[in-house]
């Protein structure tokens, strides 16, 4: 019986991938799915088309060694935050079969598209991962590949210089030794002493500065590397700015924009329009500097990103229109400062610091004396603002102990799921067709009763409700039923509709396999939701809810803590 369900589900996806409906995925092997995906590198359809058969094939088979290899395919072409998703179930198989290479790949890919997605202290844990597992494997290409990439994201994007410089010139020793041996090192090699030069100007270490903006000059130009000579003569720019050696420093930004220009470099425009704006502020001419300043606000609109850097030059362009008595444009720039302000609040806590003593202080202290003087206009409301308070009080009280309440009874539902076994994992029981007939009263034969119901336990047994997009009618051919009667036995038997029937296993068997899997415990909601056969993670949590009377993720975090606590008292 299992063998005829999984050759219908293999039919069944035949039929909805359209154009390979003659195809016999039985025959397919995983090389020729593989092929095929890379061969239509320009057509995302057929991509995911090979991708979803790929993967499918591997699941039905429970070959757990090429899962990651179908996971992977799929995160090749999805956006940043499915990607993650998949990356997740690579990183979990990869582990569970010990396949060392894919898991590397899989953590150095992950990190990547968590730091594009701003997400950098996660990218920072995963890139970390990735350094131990490597340093374990004696794999140095990796190795300095993490802690390159970690130095990047805490320089470029958090502001802790001082520390990457250290993590940089840990990298920048190991690729000045290997450099020639590869092409890859060389180039590396190349992007670690502008790194250390830009860590060393953001530092105002000038000297140090310079020294590694001529050699890197000197190098790229050896290497005929375009882009990066662009770089070192940007920074040297940058540099000697900080050296109040404007002329010169606008000589050199002169000769690098073009080059940012012509590789379409936005944040080295960036670059090079702040520090046009700091020279020529330098020399006080500050109509200059405004329109330079400026460029920098039209590029940030485009990219809709800015490095903390540049974001003084919203200050001088704040206080150039407010000198000038033009408030719109004053206002216009303070407000797109608030809003940077906003984005950096996590990640950029000493530019958010600044921000905050430089404008929003002063804002409140003005409005803190504005509402002073309301108050002593208004001395009689004095009586009501009281009661108000007392109203407001007694409200949030009545809402903690409510929260208390509910706090308890959460913990109460999820010690009766750790210890009674959930209906996945009681044993199934061909039920008695006599009670199916007399509670559906019904008048299908007892043979059909009976045939639907050892089907339906086949499929339980088989979990073959971890499909996505199973309805009633598929199942029903499946079958080889009609959806009615199948839906007289669910009702039935089961006691509940078909939707919640297929739900409730999912629920079920997603809450047993996060009792024993504590790698299963780490994948974002969304992850675990795919892994259980739901479309979405809200969908998931609805149903997780619904069936349990808890959030899944409260359910993940008490189940981790339970664990914490079993091992400290067995260590």
């Amino acid at each position: 019986m299992k063998k005829i369900i999984l050759l219908s589900l293999l039919f069944l996806f035949q039929l909805s991938s359209g154009q390979v409906s003659e195809m016999d995925l039985k025959k397919m092997s995983y090389d020729e799915l593989k092929k095929g995906f890379l061969q239509n590198s320009k057509d995302l359809k057929s991509q995911r088309k090979f991708s979803d058969l790929y993967l499918l094939k591997a699941k039905l088979e429970n070959n757990d060694s090429l899962r990651p290899k179908g996971y992977y395919m799929k995160s090749l072409i999805s956006d940043p935050y499915e990607s993650i998703k998949y990356l997740d179930s690579v990183i979990l198989y990869s582990k569970k079969v010990n396949n060392i290479k894919d898991l590397k790949i899989a953590y150095f890919e992950k990190a990547n598209k968590l730091d594009n997605t701003r997400d950098f202290g996660k990218a920072i844990e995963t890139y970390i991962n990735l350094e131990n597992l490597s340093k374990k494997t004696n794999d140095t290409n990796y190795f300095y590949e993490a802690k390159f990439s970690i130095a990047l994201i805490k320089s470029e994007d958090m502001g802790e210089i001082a520390e990457a410089l250290q993590l940089y010139k840990q990298c920048y020793s190991f690729y000045k030794r290997n450099k020639e041996k590869k092409k890859k090192y060389y180039a590396t090699y190349l992007n670690l002493t502008f790194a250390i030069a830009d860590a060393h100007r953001a530092l105002t270490q000038l000297d140090s500065s310079s020294y590694y903006n001529k050699l890197g000059y000197k190098e790229s130009i050896k290497n005929n590397n375009e882009r990066l000579k662009g770089c070192f003569i940007l920074n040297e720019g940058a540099t000697l700015c900080l050296k109040k050696d404007y002329n010169a420093a606008i000589d050199s930004i002169n000769k690098a924009l073009h080059i940012m220009i012509n590789f379409d470099n936005k944040m080295n425009q960036i670059a090079s329009y702040y520090y046009y704006g700091k020279s020529y502020e330098g020399l006080n001419k500050k109509d200059t500097a405004t329109i330079y300043y400026e460029k920098i606000d039209s590029i940030h609109k485009q990219i809709k990103y800015i490095n903390p850097e540049f974001v003084d030059g919203y200050r001088y362009l704040i206080n150039y229109y407010k000198e000038k008595g033009n408030t719109e444009k004053q206002l216009t720039y303070l407000n797109t400062l608030m809003s940077i302000d906003s984005i950096f609040q996590v990640n950029y806590k000493g530019l958010s610091k600044k921000l905050s003593k430089e404008y929003d202080i002063p804002n409140l202290i003005r409005e803190k004396e504005t509402i002073i003087n309301e108050l002593n206009s208004i001395n009689k409301k004095n009586n009501w603002i009281l009661i108000i308070f007392i109203i407001i009080t007694i409200l949030c009280l009545i809402f903690i102990y409510k929260q208390q309440k509910l706090k308890k009874e959460y913990k109460n539902r999820f010690k009766k799921l750790m210890l009674e076994k959930s209906d996945f994992e009681k044993n199934n029981k061909i039920p008695d067709t006599n009670i199916i007939r007399e509670s559906s009263n019904s008048i299908i034969s007892d043979e059909i009763l009976s045939n639907i119901s050892k089907q339906l336990i086949s499929f339980e047994d088989g979990k073959y409700f971890l499909k996505a997009n199973i309805t009633i009618q598929s199942l029903s051919k499946i079958f080889n039923t009609n959806s009615k009667y199948l839906s007289v036995v669910i009702n039935s038997e089961k006691g509940k509709s078909f939707s919640n029937y297929i739900n409730d296993l999912r629920v079920d068997f997603i809450i047993e396999e996060l009792k024993n899997n504590k790698d299963l415990r780490k994948f974002t909601i969304a992850a675990i939701a795919e892994e259980a056969g739901f479309n979405t993670s809200e969908s998931f949590s609805k149903a997780f809810f619904k069936r349990t009377g808890i959030k899944p993720s409260y359910f993940i975090k008490e189940i981790k803590n339970m664990k914490e606590t079993e091992n400290q008292i067995i260590n």
